[in-house]
Protein backbone atom coordinates (compact mmCIF):
# COMPACT_ATOMS: atom_id res chain seq x y z
CA UNK A 1 0.00 0.00 0.00
CA UNK A 2 1.37 3.38 -1.01
CA UNK A 3 1.39 6.13 1.58
CA UNK A 4 0.53 9.66 0.45
CA UNK A 5 3.45 12.01 0.05
CA UNK A 6 2.59 14.32 2.93
CA UNK A 7 1.47 11.67 5.37
CA UNK A 8 5.02 10.73 6.40
CA UNK A 9 6.65 14.12 6.05
CA UNK A 10 7.42 15.98 9.25
CA UNK A 11 5.80 19.37 9.42
CA UNK A 12 8.14 22.27 9.94
CA UNK A 13 7.04 25.27 11.95
CA UNK A 14 9.34 28.28 11.92
CA UNK A 15 7.92 29.56 15.20
CA UNK A 16 9.35 26.48 16.95
CA UNK A 17 12.85 27.85 16.29
CA UNK A 18 13.76 31.00 18.19
CA UNK A 19 14.56 34.13 16.19
CA UNK A 20 18.08 34.01 17.59
CA UNK A 21 18.54 30.44 16.32
CA UNK A 22 16.97 31.36 12.95
CA UNK A 23 19.47 34.23 12.61
CA UNK A 24 22.36 31.89 13.41
CA UNK A 25 21.15 29.32 10.88
CA UNK A 26 20.86 32.07 8.25
CA UNK A 27 24.41 33.18 9.01
CA UNK A 28 25.60 29.57 8.67
CA UNK A 29 23.78 29.26 5.35
CA UNK A 30 25.27 32.54 4.15
CA UNK A 31 28.76 31.34 5.07
CA UNK A 32 28.27 28.11 3.14
CA UNK A 33 27.18 30.02 0.03
CA UNK A 34 30.02 32.51 0.31
CA UNK A 35 32.63 29.75 0.59
CA UNK A 36 31.55 27.87 -2.50
CA UNK A 37 34.36 28.59 -4.96
CA UNK A 38 32.67 28.42 -8.34
CA UNK A 39 29.36 29.23 -9.98
CA UNK A 40 29.05 25.53 -10.77
CA UNK A 41 29.58 24.72 -7.09
CA UNK A 42 26.80 27.09 -6.09
CA UNK A 43 24.52 25.63 -8.79
CA UNK A 44 25.22 22.05 -7.70
CA UNK A 45 24.53 22.96 -4.07
CA UNK A 46 21.26 24.71 -4.94
CA UNK A 47 20.16 21.82 -7.16
CA UNK A 48 20.79 19.40 -4.29
CA UNK A 49 19.15 21.68 -1.72
CA UNK A 50 16.06 22.77 -3.65
CA UNK A 51 13.69 20.81 -5.84
CA UNK A 52 12.89 22.09 -9.33
CA UNK A 53 9.72 23.87 -8.25
CA UNK A 54 11.50 25.66 -5.38
CA UNK A 55 14.30 26.79 -7.70
CA UNK A 56 11.81 28.10 -10.25
CA UNK A 57 9.90 29.93 -7.52
CA UNK A 58 13.06 31.79 -6.48
CA UNK A 59 14.03 32.54 -10.08
CA UNK A 60 10.51 33.79 -10.79
CA UNK A 61 10.63 36.20 -7.85
CA UNK A 62 13.89 37.65 -9.12
CA UNK A 63 12.44 38.06 -12.62
CA UNK A 64 9.38 39.82 -11.19
CA UNK A 65 11.65 42.14 -9.19
CA UNK A 66 13.60 42.96 -12.37
CA UNK A 67 10.39 43.74 -14.23
CA UNK A 68 9.23 46.01 -11.43
CA UNK A 69 12.59 47.78 -11.48
CA UNK A 70 12.14 48.22 -15.24
CA UNK A 71 8.79 49.94 -14.50
CA UNK A 72 6.62 47.22 -16.02
CA UNK A 73 2.99 47.38 -14.91
CA UNK A 74 1.40 44.64 -12.84
CA UNK A 75 -0.71 43.68 -15.86
CA UNK A 76 2.36 43.35 -18.08
CA UNK A 77 4.03 41.16 -15.46
CA UNK A 78 0.88 39.06 -15.04
CA UNK A 79 0.69 38.52 -18.79
CA UNK A 80 4.35 37.61 -19.09
CA UNK A 81 4.86 35.55 -15.90
CA UNK A 82 1.35 34.10 -15.47
CA UNK A 83 1.35 35.03 -11.78
CA UNK A 84 -1.09 36.77 -9.50
CA UNK A 85 -1.14 40.28 -8.14
CA UNK A 86 -0.43 38.94 -4.63
CA UNK A 87 2.91 37.52 -5.76
CA UNK A 88 3.85 40.75 -7.51
CA UNK A 89 2.80 42.85 -4.52
CA UNK A 90 4.86 40.68 -2.17
CA UNK A 91 7.95 41.04 -4.35
CA UNK A 92 7.30 44.78 -4.69
CA UNK A 93 7.11 45.12 -0.90
CA UNK A 94 10.45 43.28 -0.45
CA UNK A 95 11.96 45.26 -3.32
CA UNK A 96 10.95 48.62 -1.88
CA UNK A 97 10.98 48.03 1.87
CA UNK A 98 13.34 45.08 2.32
CA UNK A 99 17.06 45.03 2.94
CA UNK A 100 18.01 45.87 -0.66
CA UNK A 101 18.76 42.23 -1.44
CA UNK A 102 16.72 42.22 -4.63
CA UNK A 103 18.20 45.51 -5.79
CA UNK A 104 21.74 44.28 -5.12
CA UNK A 105 21.09 41.02 -6.96
CA UNK A 106 19.56 42.82 -9.95
CA UNK A 107 22.49 45.22 -10.03
CA UNK A 108 24.98 42.33 -10.03
CA UNK A 109 23.06 40.59 -12.81
CA UNK A 110 23.04 43.70 -14.97
CA UNK A 111 26.82 44.15 -14.56
CA UNK A 112 27.44 40.85 -16.39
Amino acid sequence: MRVGRNENMAKFRAEKISYEKQDQLMKDFREILSKLKTAEGVQDFLKDLLNRQERLMLIRRLLIAEMLEDDMSYQEIINKMKCGTTTIARVARWLNFGRQGYKNAISLKKKK
